[in-house]
């Protein structure tokens, strides 16, 4: 009996202490600024974040063969069996 109260002592009590810790919120002027930053951006400089944004694609690229980036596309499995003999 002990050991079980004792380990559903150790269950609750993080929890009952994480749900009733003090909840810090951001304050009203901080949302406000980030609000405010984002639309403070020129077109000139979207420009610029657009270009450094760009990933750069050269035959140095080897994340997938050519084999496979141009290999023809598996069928979807069907819906039926009628379809299934028709595939086949």
């Amino acid at each position: 009996m002990n050991f079980k109260f004792i380990f559903a002592t150790l269950i609750i009590a993080p929890l009952a202490l994480t749900a009733c810790s003090k909840q810090e919120k951001a304050p009203a002027s901080e949302q406000t600024t980030a609000a405010t930053d984002a639309a403070m951006v020129t077109p000139e400089q979207q420009a610029v974040i657009d270009t450094i944004d760009k990933p750069v694609l050269d035959e140095k690229n080897t994340d997938v063969s050519a084999e496979k980036a141009n290999a023809a596309t598996d069928l979807a499995t069907p819906a039926t069996e009628v379809e299934a003999s028709k595939a086949q």
